[in-house]
């Protein structure tokens, strides 16, 4: 394979476990804890890949030597800080749980 090909997968697998990271720590938010998220599930979706990207990216400096050690399969490939994401996602969640005044999810 050439090079660009490679360069534009390993891109599409890093946009792929924000996604992974953001749609996992929103289904514990909305299923597990059974919180209230604004706009239900893909509400706590949506902020959660957003809050992936962000703490992916403010976070990586700091906690890139651990994942490197324990998942470096995935950050030599991608450049992604799984570590990273999985806070940010669930500081940006939790905010969002909290915005909405802790409330637990109904049940039908």
């Amino acid at each position: 394979m050439s090079e660009d090909l490679m360069g534009f997968l390993m891109k599409l697998l890093a946009i792929a476990i924000y996604l992974a990271i953001g749609a996992f720590v929103s289904w514990i938010f909305y299923f597990m804890k059974r919180r209230e998220l604004f706009g239900g599930y893909t509400g706590g979706f949506a902020v959660g890949i957003v809050g992936a990207l962000i703490g992916g990216f403010i976070l990586d400096k700091l906690f890139l030597d651990i994942t490197i050690k324990v998942l470096s399969f995935l950050v030599y490939d991608t450049g992604v800080n799984i570590i990273a994401g999985i806070i940010g996602a669930y500081i940006a969640v939790y905010i969002m749980n909290r915005l909405g005044h802790n409330k637990e999810r109904k049940k039908f």
